[in-house]
């Protein structure tokens, strides 16, 4: 990380003492005043005096500076058009799964990614229902999100939101109801609904035995789960930020230790040796799972190639930007497709959409499921 020059940092300081406190955290003077802007907008819209306002500022950015996220210190994040209350315990929205949870509702809308029975050419009213699931849901931000994109189109839509921290289902829930107070999402209606519920992905026996009985079966699933290597976590690699370290929760960002750890695979990748198993028995028209950089993309990719769910369905690699155009100008980042070997030895071509850092996986399944 480069230093900060003492020509900028006298400029910060000769501007505001407050600005002087972000810029070592923020790196750069624009970044540090428009961080300044906010958390003035904060103090002043939560202090009851302007000398109150002026004190909350000042404790606000030392927190900022001690590395404390944004987001927690201000107590939102914007996901789409909803404002995502954040907390300490909860993995903050990241601005790469806003975009491709926008990009896959504009997918669904269209009829992409959906049985062939549900086209783009039915009239709302005349969709079958639309079942989601989205799993290790933290805020909730995934479901919300959808839920807000999707209703206009789907008069019958049912997204569930499922994770292991209760902490993070009481903030979930907290959302929803921030959402509907403030008419960001439609109100659910004995056809249209939206619900959150506790659940460990990694049990076998709630994969098999309660999972079932909850959501029996569904249209899309969606995931963004822990992926971060112990080692990542540890020291810090992998552009890991420290902020990230210290004050996000381990718990949405590594996976635990399990003693059934599947053959050849990773710890960093056993939920989506268990994302596929659950898509098994949920048997989505499309699956849709976030990843940590390439690397990790190809050994999911592989990992998709040999399950039964996902072994002869079509499969695609979504950058962090996957409505936007390749640059396609021959630098990094500019390959539109992945050359891989399946389990038969039969060479595959997996299409790469969008810019940025390959960052999720799709899965489609070619048929119409079954009813």
């Amino acid at each position: 990380m480069p230093r900060i020059s003492p020509s900028i940092l006298r400029a910060a300081h000769s501007t505001s003492p407050n600005l002087a406190r972000l810029l070592p955290v923020c790196r750069d003077l624009e970044s540090a005043e428009n961080e300044l802007r906010w958390l003035g907008e904060h103090a002043s819209a939560t202090a009851p005096t302007n000398r109150a306002a002026a004190h909350r500022l000042k404790a606000m950015c030392e927190r900022r500076r001690s590395g404390v996220p944004l987001q927690y210190i201000l107590g939102s994040q914007p996901f789409g058009d909803l404002d995502i209350k954040c907390a300490s315990g909860v993995l903050i929205p990241r601005p790469e799964t806003e975009a491709y949870t926008v990009h896959l509702a504009r997918l669904l809308k269209t009829g992409h990614h959906l049985p062939r029975t549900t086209t783009a050419t039915r009239a709302p009213e005349q969709r079958p229902p639309l079942r989601i699931v989205d799993l290790c849901t933290g805020t909730g931000c995934i479901p919300l999100l959808l839920y807000s994109l999707l209703s206009p189109s789907f008069p019958a839509l049912d997204i569930h939101g499922v994770d292991i921290s209760p902490r993070a289902l009481s903030l979930s829930r907290q959302n929803l109801h921030s959402a509907l107070s403030r008419s960001q999402v439609p109100p659910p209606s004995p056809g249209r609904s939206i619900a959150f519920h506790h659940g460990d992905i990694l049990s076998t026996s709630w994969r098999h035995e309660v999972l079932p009985g909850l959501i029996p079966r569904c249209d899309v699933l969606v995931s963004n789960p822990p992926y971060i290597s112990p080692a990542s976590w540890r020291f810090g690699r992998d552009e890991l930020s420290y902020s990230t370290r210290k004050f996000e929760p381990k718990l949405a960002l590594v996976p635990r230790r399990v003693s059934d750890l599947p053959r050849g695979c990773r710890s960093e990748d056993v939920f989506y040796a268990a994302l596929l198993d659950i898509a098994r028995v949920l048997e989505p028209s499309t699956a849709l799972f976030e990843f940590g950089d390439a690397a990790q993309g190809r050994r999911i990719l592989q990992l998709a190639l040999e399950h039964p769910f996902s072994r002869d369905a079509e499969l695609e690699l979504w950058r962090d930007y996957p409505d936007l155009e390749n640059p396609g100008d021959g630098g990094v980042g500019a390959e539109t497709s992945i050359h891989v070997v399946d389990q038969s030895g039969k060479g595959r071509v997996i299409p790469l959409r969008g810019c940025g850092n390959i960052r999720s996986i799709v899965v489609r399944k070619s048929k119409p499921r079954t009813a």
